[in-house]
């Protein structure tokens, strides 16, 4: 059985149906009219004309050949029709359109074009060609059809939205895209706020130096000879107590006296325990008195610096928008793009090139004017640093104070969460004279041990001189004990020598009286007795005298041997002690000296720590530095036509508008969800528009334009908005 849809192809019971033009039944007077168009049954591409007859004028323009049926017709989906045109005529089109002009018909029904795509062209015969056809919904049904709020996932709405720039990008620009950005940005644009008042690339590279010592630079040092060292009187500097006194010093020269004045006074110097370096303080409000300190001028820290300051980088080619500024570095076709000025399509870098850079979300940075960031000073041990944020980072919109204390500048956002800065200060040192510190600080016990040395000298010497004394007068006691014992036995011989004499007496009496009463041989006799007795006293007393000078000779020779010998002993004992005497002291201030030479060769000391990244100070400088970074040149092009072409991810409801434009050429959309809240058409029509929109349709204002314009050639509308 033939299947084919003919033109004899009449129902046995005719109903009104069959009599009513419609897309299915092609009734008599129908007129068919083929033509060439750029879009397709696939649905990517669609024309929205302003009104049918704009639809009609334009496939009139060109149109092929225009063929009037005189009997009725089915057009049925999916069975190929047949018309009166050679092969040759027909082929050459993928278009027609059918309109009765005899419509409306009794019954109610209007006047009503069908337009189809022609899929297929068969020759048949030679003046009858079949046509597989396709009845295209768009621009049969498009205008019998109104959307509700759908569910927006992606199109040009998302560029053309009048509030897309809102909350700085945030509202609408920052629904991701799944796109690859490549692994590296491009620097855009850079600027830098040095810190202080450094230089660079002339050599006179100046900062500040900050000074903390736990001894007094207030009251007089003393001498090597007689120090003088007193405790720090303390500091409450940035609200922190410390122990210690903190001075400053505006430049090297300053410091570089200082340590000049300080150096033979390593008893002060030993008590400075951190010296550092920091920005030029005297702009951020530093105040200080002046000491006098060893004919050198030393300003002591008494007040603080302003808790933070502001700092803002200008775009130098637009101060009013600093995005618009950097979109201007990309190419013209893509700076109405401006989601290229959110993450991860650019990022904002801060950085003091000391490995802790800030990377900055365009979006989340509180001000479309200035970027601007606050610099924060800790200057006191420990860990002083210089930190920087951005102000009002992840702020709402129009609200940079959200509830919370209040803190520097005002900032109750990311504050402290998000900051860069010189974390690890340069700290650098002083050498002490360890020499004159050992003398300084054993300055007293050096003078006892000289004073005991003198005194252990005097004493033995006072010993010795006493021990000859005491020897001398040893020797003169013998030598009168000598003279006595003389003395003793003289006195004695003479008394022996009375008492012979007067016994000689006395015995020559007796004989005197004996010889008187004896006669004349009596008498003789007794002058004999008298001159025996004369006799035996003279013996007597010779004898005494002589025992007595041998005895006297003795003991004076005896004396005289003695005394020489005390003698020696005694002399020799105090040259003995003088020498020792004098050899102790020369000995004891020989250590005294050499404890002295000794220590000329202790090492020098220091003060204060070496170390912090002083890298940046000695090569470059001291600065917060600003890129703005995006995705280079290959990636914008990547990423900025296929926006062009597709526009942004959406991800919202919003109301679609009613022709379906955006934009003055051409607007993308694809829908999750599409609503149809009013139609006129049968369901699967509705079906089919709404898979038209979920698949992803480019509308276009005019159809020569598919394919043939430059995507950028494409401009949002007014008044666009979710």
């Amino acid at each position: 059985m033939d299947t084919v849809a003919r033109i004899d192809d009449v129902p046995e019971e005719v109903t009104r149906a069959g009599l009513d033009f419609d897309y299915v039944v092609w009734t008599p007077g129908t007129i068919v009219t083929l033509a060439n168009v750029p879009w397709n049954s696939d649905y990517r591409d669609v024309v929205r004309f302003s009104s049918t007859a704009t639809l009609n004028n334009y496939i009139n323009d060109d149109a092929g050949p225009i063929v009037t049926l005189n009997q009725m017709m089915y057009a049925i989906p999916g069975r190929p029709v047949r018309i009166n045109i050679p092969f040759n005529a027909a082929y050459k089109y993928n278009y027609l359109r059918v309109f009765n002009p005899s419509q409306p018909v009794p019954g109610g029904d209007s006047a009503k074009t069908f337009y189809y795509f022609i899929n297929d062209v068969r020759y048949i015969a030679p003046n009858s060609t079949e046509l597989d056809i396709q009845l295209d919904v768009w621009q049969t049904f498009s205008r019998d059809i109104t959307l509700g709020n759908c569910y927006i996932e992606r199109g040009h709405f998302g560029i053309a939205n009048e509030f897309a720039n809102s909350d700085h990008g945030r509202g609408y620009l920052t629904v991701p895209e799944g796109l690859d950005v490549g692994g590296e940005y491009q620097i855009i644009h850079s600027d830098t706020e040095t810190i202080g008042a450094t230089q660079y690339m002339d050599n006179t590279k100046t900062f500040d130096i900050m000074m903390l010592t736990t001894v007094s630079l207030l009251t007089d040092p003393g001498t090597v000879d007689d120090p003088n060292l007193t405790t720090a009187r303390g500091s409450a500097f940035q609200g922190l107590p410390n122990g210690g006194e903190l001075y400053w010093f505006p430049d090297l020269a300053s410091f570089n006296a200082f340590v000049t004045a300080v150096a033979p006074l390593p008893w002060v110097s030993q008590g400075i325990i951190s010296i550092y370096a920091v920005p030029n303080l005297l702009e951020f409000g530093l105040s200080y008195n002046e000491v006098e300190f060893e004919g050198v001028t030393v300003r002591r820290v008494i007040g603080e610096p302003y808790p933070s300051t502001q700092l803002v980088f200008s775009v130098p080619e637009n101060t009013g928008d600093w995005k618009a500024g950097i979109l201007e570095k990309i190419p013209v076709r893509y700076r109405h793009l401006t989601k290229f000025m959110t993450y991860p399509y650019s990022v904002v870098e801060a950085t003091t090139y000391s490995g802790t850079p800030l990377m900055l979300k365009p979006e989340s940075i509180g001000s479309d004017i200035h970027l601007t960031f606050r610099m924060m000073l800790h200057l006191t041990p420990p860990g002083p640093r210089v930190a920087f944020y951005p102000e009002n980072y992840n702020s709402l919109t129009g609200d940079n104070t959200v509830t919370g204390p209040e803190t520097p500048g005002g900032d109750n956002n990311e504050f402290l969460d998000m900051i860069t800065g010189i974390i690890n200060l340069p700290t650098f040192s002083i050498v002490n004279n360890g020499y004159i510190s050992f003398l300084a600080s054993n300055a007293n016990s050096l003078a006892y041990q000289h004073s005991s040395a003198d005194w252990s000298q005097q004493k033995a010497l006072t010993g010795a001189q006493t021990s000859f004394e005491q020897a001398g007068r040893g020797i003169g006691l013998g030598q009168q004990q000598t003279a006595l014992t003389n003395r003793t036995n003289s006195a004695q011989t003479a008394l022996q020598n009375q008492v012979a004499g007067q016994r000689a007496i006395v015995s020559g009496v007796n004989s005197a009286i004996g010889g008187i009463g004896g006669g004349a041989a009596g008498a003789a006799g007794a002058v004999v007795g008298v001159a025996n007795a004369a006799a035996d006293y003279a013996i007597t007393t010779g004898a005494n005298s002589a025992g007595s000078a041998i005895t006297q000779q003795q003991n004076t020779r005896s004396n005289n041997l003695t005394s020489a010998n005390a003698e020696y002993m005694r002399d020799s004992n105090l040259n003995y002690a003088e020498f020792a005497a004098q050899g102790d002291y020369q000995n004891a201030i020989a250590g005294i000296q050499a404890k002295v030479q000794d220590a000329q060769l202790i090492q020098p000391t220091s003060a204060g720590q070496v170390g912090g990244d002083a890298f940046n100070l000695a090569a470059y400088r001291w600065a917060l530095h600003l890129k703005i970074k995006m995705v280079h040149s290959g990636v914008i092009r990547q990423v900025g036509d296929f926006w062009l072409r597709y526009g942004y991810a959406v991800n919202r409801f919003g109301q679609i508008p009613s022709d379906f434009h955006c934009m003055t050429n051409f607007t993308y959309w694809k829908l999750r969800e599409t609503y149809i809240t009013s139609s006129s058409c049968p369901e699967a029509f509705r079906q089919t528009i709404r898979g038209i929109f979920e698949k992803g349709v480019t509308v276009w204002r005019n159809a020569e334009d598919i394919g043939t314009i430059d995507i950028a050639d494409n401009d949002p509308l007014e008044g666009i908005s979710l």
